[in-house]
């Protein structure tokens, strides 16, 4: 597991905050719903009221963002696991990233409001392998930033 924690002070006008990540995965396709998983989480502290955890990065079905979980479109098309993936983004993006044949997210953004402006918070980016300590995965990070306006808590995909 690998992890990198951020205490920072808030700007007393940000109301909310986003950031930009890329999860790569070698768990892709061989172990596709089975015992063997990647996770990427970022835990808020003080966590979001209106969230069962401080995990504030994760898929539309609320699973925390893995191997198993939405968001794989960076592949070649096929099925795993009895899953289809279409992976609509194709393997390009694998290119020169030694994940060629694996699979990636692309850039996801997560936006979290901030229910204490001017205040402290900590976020803690961590990525590990479950189930076997083999086949790593790896999550880029980029495009902090504070907004004015609020936000409600959620990943999606960064427009092309």
């Amino acid at each position: 597991s690998a992890g990198l924690r951020l205490v920072i002070q808030t700007p007393t006008d940000a109301k909310s905050f986003s950031y930009e990540f890329d999860f790569y995965t070698y768990e892709f396709p061989g172990f596709i719903c089975s015992t063997y998983n990647d996770f990427f989480v970022a835990m808020l502290n003080p966590k979001i009221s209106t969230l069962p955890d401080g995990n504030i990065s994760f898929d539309s079905q609320g699973n925390s963002v893995s191997v198993n979980a939405g968001f794989l479109q960076v592949c070649t098309a096929q099925t795993a696991g009895g899953k289809v993936f279409p992976c609509d983004l194709g393997p390009t993006e694998l290119n020169g990233t030694g994940f060629e044949g694996a699979a990636a997210t692309s850039w996801l953004q997560t936006k979290a409001p901030i229910e204490a402006p001017g205040g402290e918070i900590t976020l803690d980016f961590l990525v590990w392998d479950s189930g076997d300590p083999s086949l790593d995965s790896t999550t880029v990070i980029d495009h902090f930033l504070f907004a004015a306006d609020g936000a409600t808590t959620g990943t999606t995909p960064v427009p092309e």
